[in-house]
């Protein structure tokens, strides 16, 4: 008798305390939805996540050369989900300031924060910190597009919004693609990168604007990859819009043995290991070969254009009496293009002058008078394609976007996101546009032309070659970038 008054105490002091642990929960999870209240369904579409992030929509400055007042008004209204208030603020900072691409990105992702209307999201991988001319240039062409796209109602009803991304020091690279790829709500990037596989890993479709001498190595590892291990095309997410860099120094390489038979090169190479210098001198080395297999010869004596002792007159002078030279090469880095430009003062008109494509910008005309009449490869110029209407019709509206002329990096950028628009109009999922892309019978119209892949998104096609020539009227320099292959 006395177990089973213990063993009905002991069942009733559990009963008890199940019913107050039972109380005790319920009054906390009533405690937390006052405290902690719901997301606010628009701050989780276009807010930045509060862990740090490597994608910004609009609520950073990362071009800090154009961050003007009213650009700051926004940034700080975007920020506060003011979104009226970060479109009034970024129309007027473009007004005053309309050569500015990471601005107008921004008003087109507040203009459709505002809306809150549904979006197909695209990041493009911006070099900010580390080459902002670059970065620039790349994010005229993307802006261009999604400006254009949205105007235009958008990829089959949904606005495309674009967030930029950015790191500030080298070893975050990496940090950078993982966030990419893992953000399930990204359809695509654009963007350059030296190690490209993690996309094929991971599903997210990348598109290359630009081409880059470093990337020849890591690129033909990776097409070698897909040939041979999966012989198919429905792994790959890498795609080029522009043909290999090797076609640029191919087709300028045989002009060049043409006109000279002794060549001087004036390459880049800084003592310090970096992604620049390694481009630089990748380069070099590809331009010595490529002369040679066309039967020239690269002379003995070194040209450094980051060397700051180097003497630009003795070092002209030795090349012409000692060696022969009959023509002079400039590979300049895009910070050292000014030491190139001093090469060729001496030089002046004795002999023919070539440069890399990496001189192909308007601020290479400043100078025009010294480089008169320097061959350059290129991808795109506005003069080629001339029965392509969309091409013509890319080129007047930059001028008049962006009020002055753009280069090829900026046209790359755009043809990168001409052809994830027109993949996204297939199919907008991740899985559906790499199969939009990697379908044979895909092209699509783009300012480099018909744009279409191969298996391993190849993009097939020639280099063109301009040249330094005066002009009247033509531009504020009186000099300007003439075709001379036409197609």
């Amino acid at each position: 008798m006395t177990n089973k008054k213990e063993n009905l105490r002991l069942l009733i002091s559990l009963g008890i305390a199940g019913i107050m642990v039972a109380a005790i929960l319920w009054l906390i999870n009533k405690l937390s939805s006052i405290i902690i209240p719901s997301p606010n369904p628009t701050s989780t579409l276009y807010s930045i996540p509060n862990k740090p992030s490597f994608m910004n929509l609009g609520t950073k400055i990362l071009v800090k050369t154009q961050a003007y007042s009213e650009k700051r008004d926004g940034v700080k209204a975007f920020a506060e989900n003011d979104f009226t208030t970060a479109v009034e603020k970024f129309t007027a900072s473009l007004k005053n300031n309309p050569n500015d691409p990471e601005t107008l990105i921004y008003l087109n992702n507040a203009k459709i924060a505002q809306e809150n209307s549904e979006a197909l999201k695209v990041a493009i991988i911006a070099p900010i910190r580390f080459d902002i001319n670059l970065a620039q240039e790349i994010l005229r062409g993307v802006a261009q597009a999604q400006n254009e796209v949205n105007n235009q109602g958008g990829i089959n009803g949904k606005k495309l919004q674009v967030f930029v991304a950015s790191f500030e020091d080298r070893k975050d690279s990496g940090l950078l693609d993982n966030e990419l790829v893992q953000d399930k709500s990204l359809v695509a990037a654009v963007g350059v990168r030296t190690n490209p596989k993690i996309y094929n890993e991971k599903g997210l479709v990348l598109v290359f604007p630009v081409e880059r001498p470093s990337q020849a190595e890591n690129r033909e590892k990776s097409e070698q990859t897909v040939i041979n291990q999966l012989n198919t095309p429905k792994n790959n997410y890498l795609f080029h819009v522009n043909p290999p860099y090797s076609n640029l120094v191919d087709i300028h390489a045989k002009h060049i043995a043409l006109q000279s038979r002794n060549i001087a090169i004036c390459g880049d190479v800084p003592s310090s290991t970096n992604s620049t210098s390694s481009s630089n001198q990748n380069l070099v080395e590809q331009y010595t070969q490529a002369i040679q297999d066309y039967g020239r010869t690269v002379i003995s004596t070194r040209c450094n254009l980051s060397d700051t002792n180097l003497d630009y007159r003795d070092f002209v002078k030795k090349a012409i009496e000692a060696e022969n030279a009959s023509g002079f090469l400039l590979i300049p880095s895009i910070d050292n293009i000014s030491f190139a430009t001093k090469v060729a003062q001496e030089v002046g008109n004795r002999k023919p002058l070539f440069a890399s494509e990496i001189m192909y910008s308007p601020k290479t005309l400043d100078n025009g008078k010294d480089l008169e009449g320097m061959v350059l490869p290129v991808y795109w110029h506005r003069d080629a394609n001339k029965d392509n209407p969309f091409a013509k019709t890319f080129a007047k509206d930059a001028s008049k976007l962006w009020k002055g002329d753009v280069n090829q990096r900026t046209a790359g950028a755009y043809d990168a996101m001409q052809v994830i628009i027109a993949g996204l109009k297939q199919d907008n999922t991740r899985e559906g546009l790499q199969k939009a892309l990697s379908n044979p019978n895909f092209s699509t119209s783009g300012v480099t032309g018909t744009i279409k892949f191969s298996p391993s998104g190849e993009r097939q096609g020639e280099a063109l070659l301009v040249k330094i020539e005066r002009c009247e009227g033509c531009s504020n320099t009186g000099y300007h970038f003439t075709l001379l292959n036409k197609n």
